[in-house]
């Protein structure tokens, strides 16, 4: 049920993301959407430049929750809410201090933006360090294991900011109204998950405090998650940055959409984690590793059938789909953005199992080290490629890196971690879901040519997914233990998985 929650907050976002998008590039214009999207990104990295307190934090409340050992959890607590303020205030005050430098030396604004996106970035930097002080109290629900209650509230409050800022455009109030909404959301989301946060722990102080040995609980385990997070963030978040940096502000708009429907993509490997990461963490350390090959083999298959499934359709379709959502001009300018991203964050699904597996057989320093050569190669190709070739360098960085980086890595834990030859991989993995894919394409190219508005977008999205499930039942590209262990992943997460990964029966 957790998951069907989390999975139902997931697709409820991406319908808001279809209703709103439009109405605020249309309202704003491309160049103050442009700074709407740079300062929401300074917003989402409060989850990023947590120094991996959050992860920790998580695990933290898991484990003293099952102990029952309230004091040590009051102090891991009260602990972790002075650490994340005052990160909120160093932060925040660093940015409100950069924000002149910003808006006249790094972004290239036209003229009469200056003032509007200095008051954004401002404003902004009070969400920034309010977000910090709220990461505890989302952390709470995580830590307990309430995903149900963290997605409806979570819910709730993505639908209030989407009213929010489609309200502030049918009113007039612009740029300044919109990113006023969103702090309005921000603020009412704090008292929220903190009464949250007290009713699913009770006798537990929030009282801020510092003690030094949860201090060193929290660090040693949160150093290599930020390791990996800022990997992530340099990988994944700094693009836009770029792009800002070396083109004109409108350039972020046309190259920010694209990157927010293939961001939805990565969001397939959170049910994958779910299901996966444990069994795998269980098999080896009864040392199964026939039955982890065939864990890998069976979840790395399902996740390239998802993959393509989303790929084929955004890459074929991009210019309808952009064109008929936000409109003609703004599909000539990103079209070919999106069909680039489509593939290069799809090849990036099939890294996260390898990652799981790497995990799970205790190598988190595998995936870390993946994760930095992953930054700093994107990173690299990013500046090297937006200068010479506009906002779709980052795109072409992206999609090099995943093929160059992230092939390699699924490589090396198949052959050094699961002792798995190619040949193996590619008759068993690759092969159908390939045959498949390739018939979606076909239609996908048949009949692109006639989409000429969103409704028949939609109609031939739905019945392209339809066609892919057919040829995913004609080729066989499942087994009867893969559907089991499909529907399993749905209903908890866990079940499904024992016949998978049940011993073979001998002779």
């Amino acid at each position: 049920m957790n998951l069907l929650l989390t999975a139902g907050s997931y697709s409820w976002s991406a319908v808001l993301l279809v209703i709103s998008v439009p109405i605020l590039v249309g309202g704003l214009g491309p160049a103050r959407y442009g700074v709407f999207v740079l300062a929401s990104l300074v917003l989402g990295y409060a989850a990023l430049l947590d120094l991996g307190l959050t992860p920790s934090l998580v695990r933290a409340i898991a484990m003293h929750q099952a102990t029952s050992d309230r004091a040590a959890l009051s102090a891991i607590v009260g602990t972790a809410l002075t650490l994340f303020i005052v990160l909120g205030i160093v932060f925040g005050a660093l940015l409100f201090a950069f924000t002149p430098l910003l808006v006249t030396h790094l972004l290239h604004l036209p003229p009469g933006l200056e003032t509007d996106a200095a008051f954004v970035l401002r404003l902004t930097s009070v969400g920034f360090a309010c977000n910090l002080a709220l990461t505890l109290f989302i952390a709470v629900p995580q830590g307990v294991q309430r995903l149900d209650v963290f997605a409806t509230r979570t819910i709730f409050l993505a639908t209030l900011s989407a009213v929010g800022q489609i309200a502030a455009i049918k009113l007039g109030f612009g740029l300044r109204g919109v990113a006023e909404a969103t702090l309005a959301v921000n603020l009412l989301g704090l008292p929220i998950f903190v009464l949250l946060a007290v009713r699913l722990l009770p006798n537990v102080s929030f009282r801020p405090r510092f003690q030094v040995w949860a201090v060193r609980q929290l660090a040693g385990f949160g150093a290599m998650k930020f390791i990996s997070q800022l990997a992530w963030l340099v990988t994944f978040q700094l693009d836009r940055v770029i792009v800002a940096a070396f083109l004109p502000i409108a350039q972020v708009t046309y190259y920010a959409i694209p990157v927010t429907i293939t961001q939805k993509f990565t969001l397939v490997q959170a049910s994958f984690a779910t299901a996966v990461f444990p069994a795998a963490s269980e098999l080896h350390a009864v040392n199964a590793t026939d039955r982890l090959q065939r864990l890998y083999l069976s979840a790395q298959k399902l996740m390239l059938v998802l993959a393509l499934g989303l790929v084929i359709p955004v890459a074929l379709l991009a210019h309808p789909l952009m064109s008929t959502w936000i409109g003609p001009s703004f599909g000539d300018a990103s079209a070919t953005i999106l069909a680039v991203l489509a593939v290069g964050y799809g090849l990036t699904l099939l890294t996260g199992i390898p990652a799981l597996v790497a995990d799970a057989t205790g190598r988190p320093h595998w995936t870390a080290a993946s994760a930095l050569a992953s930054a700093v190669l994107n990173i690299t190709l990013t500046l090297l490629l937006v200068p010479r070739l506009g906002a779709i360098g980052a795109a072409y960085a992206l999609a090099i890196n995943a093929c160059v980086q992230g092939i390699a890595f699924v490589f090396i834990v198949q052959r050094a971690i699961l002792r798995l030859p190619l040949w193996r991989f590619l008759g068993e993995v690759v092969l159908r879901p390939a045959i498949a894919g390739a018939g979606f394409a076909i239609y996908a190219l048949l009949v692109r040519g006639w989409i000429t508005n969103f409704a028949l977008l939609v109609a031939a999205g739905v019945v392209g997914l339809a066609v892919y499930a057919g040829l995913i039942l004609a080729v066989g590209v499942l087994s009867d233990q893969e559907k089991r262990l499909v529907l399993g992943m749905l209903r908890s997460g866990r079940s499904g998985l024992s016949a998978l990964l049940a011993p073979k029966a001998s002779g």
